[in-house]
């Protein structure tokens, strides 16, 4: 784990994750308009996403596709931005491998209630390390298609506030 996610996910760390209605970071009205102008076939990978209407976000993305029937999501792209997060290329990773295991299910489970209700899902995740302070994050988890533009896949964003 590299030394970024060892200050979220390390055992000096508390972390909460929370559910929130919608977010307050400036960049997320990029994405939600994103969206909102999708096509009525749904967001598609390699043919929507990425696209000029949001090339300001690309370096905050993750893409991930269920495996395991839903126990877990494989990342097949990761921005620039969320790979100095991990330190390194993430891609074919999957979310078990990256988040611990406190962490991990409720992640998940946002994951693919994007997918399952068809619409994005919104999330605060506040990192409190008792030494160096309090670091949050805004996540939007959205439903978006497998090239083939049929599976279904999640794309999330990340917004940093502190």
């Amino acid at each position: 784990m590299s030394k970024p996610a060892m200050w979220m996910d390390g055992p000096d760390v508390k972390s909460e994750f929370a559910q929130v209605v919608k977010l307050t970071h400036p960049l997320a009205a990029t994405a939600l308009a994103f969206w909102d102008s999708r096509p009525a076939d749904g967001l598609v990978i390699g043919r929507d996403v990425p696209s000029r209407a949001i090339a300001s976000l690309l370096s905050r993305i993750i893409v991930y596709e269920p495996v395991e029937g839903g126990r877990d999501l494989k990342v097949h792209l990761v921005g620039t931005v969320l790979r100095r997060r991990f330190g390194n290329d993430i891609t074919g990773k999957r979310m078990s491998e990256l988040f611990s295991a406190s962490n991990f299910p409720v992640r998940l489970r946002v994951a693919m209630a994007a997918i399952e209700e068809g619409k994005p899902q919104f999330a605060v995740i506040t990192h409190t390390h008792r030494a160096i302070g309090t670091f949050r994050i805004e996540v939007m988890q959205m439903p978006v298609l497998a090239p083939d533009g049929v599976t279904p896949w999640v794309v999330t964003f990340i917004f940093y506030l502190d």
